[in-house]
């Protein structure tokens, strides 16, 4: 019987008219979106892209979208194990009921709103690097000026690693990677995100963590700060420096995969985990409801018995 995990995706590969056509078919999504609230609602399905990818708009709107197809599919599969990039923790958390989907929206309010508030403090961005390894990231750092300007973010696979800090040091550093062969992507999110540059927004975060009360997963959850199997480590506290620290994306895969995990689904939007899981994991089944119309059919095929 195969290990079922549920990952969700963060930020970056949002859409206009995000969870239109799912909460137009699915009334019973409806409470997810009022917990929202109608003004978030309305940018998710109508609102311009810019507007949607406001850092404390963004983060509300994506993690409803993630909590309704939770919603709508969670009944009808056996499982086993969850994790999300950055953002995505929050839709992990809920589906291991750690914590419910109005907590989880209330939370992410305020963290999307405490990061945006950070990432006006400094002119910055995010820049995923494809093949290049970590330690060779750091060296190009710290060979050129860029410590403490640019920081190792994401470690997604042995060679992609997203990196993050000053707009300048982004650039400096892109520029640099591309002298020498190294392809570098800028990424659609606008803070330095999992760096010390997020300090004032842990701080800030951490009075709204303690007056959430969290229970022990019912499912296998891995959380962004360790890559492991959670075992009883201070929720509060590991959700602070989640803000501040690298995202270990690829330890986390790897350690699902050899606690027998053999099906990925990736909850978007977007793709970016499923690629991750299918180039460095073989014999594995990966699936991805990346969009509105992906999701509806997925959904119907499960009520189907397909």
């Amino acid at each position: 019987m195969s290990k079922i995990a549920v990952v969700f995706g963060g930020q970056g590969s949002q859409y206009s008219g995000m969870g239109k056509k799912l909460s137009a078919n699915y009334p019973e999504i409806s409470n997810i979106y009022s917990i929202l609230g109608e003004k978030l609602s309305d940018i998710s399905f109508n609102g311009d892209i810019e507007i949607i990818s406001k850092t404390d708009n963004l983060q509300p709107i994506m993690l409803a979208f993630q909590l309704s197809v939770v919603k709508l599919i969670k009944e009808k599969l056996n499982i086993s194990a969850t994790c999300g990039l950055s953002l995505g923790e929050y839709g992990a958390l809920v589906l291991s009921e750690v914590i419910d989907e109005k907590a989880a929206l209330e939370l992410v309010k305020v963290r999307g709103f405490e990061m945006n508030l950070a990432s006006n403090e400094v002119e910055s961005g995010m820049l995923a690097v494809m093949n290049s390894n970590e330690d060779d990231l750091k060296n190009f750092i710290n060979n050129n000026e860029l410590k403490d300007r640019v920081y190792v973010a994401n470690i997604n696979s042995f060679k992609q690693i997203v990196i993050s800090g000053e707009k300048t040091g982004i650039e400096k550093l892109q520029i640099i990677l591309k002298e020498n062969g190294i392809k570098a992507i800028p990424l659609k999110v606008s803070g330095a995100f999992h760096t010390p540059f997020m300090d004032s927004a842990a701080k800030n975060y951490k009075k709204s963590l303690e007056s959430v009360k969290f229970s022990e997963p019912k499912i296998d959850y891995y959380p962004n700060l360790s890559g492991e199997k959670y075992n009883g480590e201070e929720m509060v506290d590991l959700l602070c420096k989640q803000i501040v620290s690298p995202v270990l994306l690829y330890k986390t895969f790897k350690n699902m995969v050899d606690d027998g995990v053999d099906t990925f689904i990736e909850i978007g939007p977007g793709s970016v985990i499923s690629s991750i899981v299918k180039k460095e994991f073989k014999g594995i089944d990966v699936q991805t409801l990346k969009n509105d119309d992906e999701i509806i059919n997925y959904i119907e095929r499960l009520r189907n018995g397909e």
